[in-house]
């Protein structure tokens, strides 16, 4: 454990699904036989991209200060020790032709970095994650995850008014899609449940996978010409928010009681209210948000193949619509990308791409996803599950997270559940929106009181 003192200075899925959990603990803790297998292609794609800050920062805020921290580390890393994927790290290997393959770690005391500070408050968290997201990225050759905590902190929004402590869990997205890295976050504070385990293909590569993908992408074009299956999003105009020019990172959090975001679903609501907000920012100076579009990651189907087993999809956020006819609207888009991503050519073309030689498979994996022109701005909504975890005895009481920034996404939205709180959050630059705090006013009169 790393002491410091810290006065300031120095992270989709199915829209409010629960965190997939199995009643069986020992699904986590049990070896899985991850170490020496080669990363599939949706994790290692985290590894190559560079000049990316892709860690999640999972933010989880605790009720008071435990009687002993040093104690409540140890429990942490006692957790941690006990869990496989915790204590994995990445390797290049001549058995994989430079692709990289998990490799068995251990867990130290470096992994925990706790900061103490008799002026602590939200506000040097908050500049503390901006810190991390752009100074301190993992290397994930030496470690997936570490541990931030800053004890004592006042003015945390939804606070009993006393003292809090803040965990701040970096978690490599090599390891972890938003839904498991908030599962491994629940393990290390204290939950029970476990985790879907991660099985993969252990496939060959061949001609034959490899055609069975490309017929199967032609059946899919035929499928939908035939109406058979929904169409793929359309693209949509860029806007300022898809200019992400290097700066210090921004960072705000709203809360709400998951009773005042009415609707289909949390995420749907949160949407709806971002709709209304940003399109309204940016008429205000100037742009027309008219096709406004949302990248919301969301869950594949079926068996989990990959540690990121959710993908990008982009949903229109129709702000010309009342809120009753635009949430109807946007629950519809996400029932049709479900839809589509049952379709069989969406497996054959992972399960192609799994088996890939490593040569190609890294040249493929390094290529930059195309996400220009499909989505204005970025919404990773999870429910990181009931209000069950603790640090050191403190209850928590709010979970936070602020998704990554791409080239073409400089406006990123966290909508994250834990208990009856959810919290609405936002990671940005000066350069990506106009009126930063112009846009959290609208945005909080658009959630509602």
């Amino acid at each position: 454990m790393t002491l410091s003192t810290n006065h300031g200075g120095t992270g989709a899925h199915e829209p409010h699904a629960p965190v997939v959990t199995s009643p069986d603990r020992r699904r986590l803790n049990r070896r899985s036989g991850e170490a020496g297998r080669r990363l599939a292609p949706a994790d290692a794609w985290y590894i190559f991209a560079k000049g990316l800050s892709t860690d999640q920062l999972l933010v989880y805020a605790f009720d008071g200060i435990p009687d002993s921290v040093e104690h409540a580390v140890e429990e942490v890393l006692a957790r941690a020790r006990s869990c496989e994927e915790l204590r994995l790290r990445v390797r290049l290997r001549p058995a994989t032709v430079g692709f990289p393959c998990w490799v068995a770690g251990e867990v130290t005391h470096e992994q925990v970095v706790v900061h103490n500070g008799a002026e602590l408050d939200w506000s040097h968290c908050l500049t503390a994650a901006g810190g991390i997201i752009e100074d301190h990225q993992l290397d994930p050759h030496r470690t997936m995850w570490r541990l931030h905590v800053f004890v004592g902190v006042h003015g945390v929004p939804g606070s009993t008014g006393g003292p809090s402590t803040v965990a701040i869990a970096q978690i490599s997205h090599a390891l972890a899609d938003g839904i498991r890295a908030a599962a491994l976050a629940g393990f290390l504070f204290g939950r029970t449940s476990g985790l879907q385990q991660v099985q993969p293909l252990h496939v060959r590569w061949s001609v034959s996978r490899t055609m069975q993908a490309i017929r199967l992408r032609h059946r899919l074009i035929e499928d939908t010409e035939q109406g058979e299956v929904p169409a793929a999003a359309a693209p949509v105009p860029a806007l300022s928010t898809n200019l992400s020019a290097p700066g210090p990172p921004i960072l705000h959090t709203l809360v709400r009681h998951r009773s005042q975001l009415a609707g289909p679903s949390v995420t749907v609501a949160a949407l709806v209210a971002i709709s209304e907000a940003l399109s309204g920012n940016l008429r205000e100076h100037g742009e027309d948000p008219s096709q406004l579009a949302a990248l919301v990651p969301m869950a594949y189907p079926g068996m989990a193949r990959a540690h990121n087993h959710s993908g990008p999809e982009f949903i229109g956020l129709h702000p010309h619509l009342g809120r009753a006819e635009r949430a109807e609207l946007i629950a519809t888009e996400f029932a049709d990308r479900r839809r589509r991503h049952h379709h069989p050519a969406f497996a054959a073309e992972r399960a192609a791409l799994e088996s890939m030689p490593g040569p190609l498979l890294r040249w493929v994996g390094s290529r930059p996803k195309p996400l220009a022109v499909l989505g204005n701005t970025a919404v990773s909504s999870v429910n990181r599950g009931p209000a069950d975890v603790h640090f050191g005895g403190c209850p928590v009481f709010l979970s936070a997270g602020y998704p990554f920034l791409t080239p073409v996404i400089g406006l990123a939205h966290g909508v994250h559940g834990l208990g009856d709180r959810v919290a609405i959050s936002i990671n940005t630059t000066e350069s990506a929106i106009a009126d930063v705090a112009g846009y959290l006013d609208r945005l909080n009169a658009a959630l509602g009181p």
